[in-house]
């Protein structure tokens, strides 16, 4: 991963990122203005219905609005600061494939560790009443994997990727993710995503040149998790719990399976399955767009 341009993804050469004085700098600045931007998007999903007094069904049309007006914003501030196409961030000939491939692997994934843990009998799982079907999708699954993916793989992957070299825009885009998620766990929890999350999310970025296999796995892994599987959830069609009395290493805990010891080598064994399926040359089949500079 030493040299960039074996990879799809295009980091930024040219605009506020051209080689010179001062680059490692300039990139982290923009890296944080952008994040600061997606941050106050976030916020407005949040919040804008109650500041402007909207009826209370408006929340589904600014949820489901806002992530797409983030992504046209994103691209139009990296046309004009970068002067390069925000091909990341475009949709292309091979957009819904991607989506659709990463919605697999996430939901494989997920459906796979938890019913291991389940034979191994670390889980409980058992049939539930299914509700809230959409508001789970729109308000936890499709808000978090559009925003999250955007901040942690298209603006600080690739910044502190363009600052520090890739290797370390991946371990520390990776790291940020994890403990952006230790208001909902304890270490084990930021090790965990860290690593099944960070790295391998990061990795499908890195290996396809754009953010929507990302987008699609972590939008499934949520969508399976709280309303498919029913962690940490009632509403789901089914309800999984960790077995009272087993080790929290092995089930996750109360964050979920996502974070056990079993989910750990999982996600480093489809690490390294992502650089090798791209090293077979898989994923330049849905590369299908320049990587020119904006004239």
């Amino acid at each position: 991963m030493n040299n960039n341009q074996e990879w799809p993804i295009v980091l930024g050469t040219s605009g506020i990122l051209v080689p010179g004085r001062w680059l490692r700098l300039r990139a982290v600045i923009w890296a944080i203005f952008l994040s600061a931007c997606v941050l106050g998007l976030f916020v407005l999903t949040q919040y804008l219905g109650g500041w402007l007094h909207l009826p209370p069904n408006s929340s589904y049309y600014i949820v489901l609005g806002i992530p797409l007006l983030a992504l046209v914003g994103y691209g139009l501030l990296v046309a004009a600061a970068e002067g390069r196409r925000p091909v990341e961030v475009l949709p292309h000939r091979g957009t819904i494939a991607e989506i659709t491939m990463g919605a697999l692997i996430g939901f494989l994934l997920l459906s796979a560790i938890t019913a291991i843990l389940w034979s191994l009998g670390l889980y409980k799982v058992q049939a539930n009443h299914w509700r809230r079907v959409f508001d789970s999708f729109v308000f936890n699954s499709y808000l978090s994997g559009m925003m999250e993916e955007l901040m942690f793989r298209g603006i600080l992957l690739r910044l502190l990727g363009r600052a520090f070299g890739l290797a370390w825009g991946l371990v520390l885009s990776s790291v940020l993710f994890g403990l952006a998620h230790l208001t909902h766990g304890d270490w084990l929890a930021v090790v965990g995503i860290t690593i099944n999350a960070g790295f391998t999310m990061g990795l499908l970025y890195i290996a396809t040149g754009s953010i929507w296999m990302s987008i699609g796995l972590h939008t499934a892994w949520d969508f399976t998790e709280v309303s498919l599987l029913g962690v940490n959830s009632h509403n789901g069609l089914l309800l999984s719990t960790p077995v009272a009395g087993k080790p929290e290493l092995l089930t996750g805990g109360q964050f979920g399976p996502d974070v056990s010891v079993l989910s750990l080598l999982i996600g480093v064994l489809l690490s390294a399955a992502i650089v090798f399926v791209w090293k077979m040359g898989l994923f330049r089949k849905t590369q299908p767009f320049e990587t020119h500079e904006v004239s």
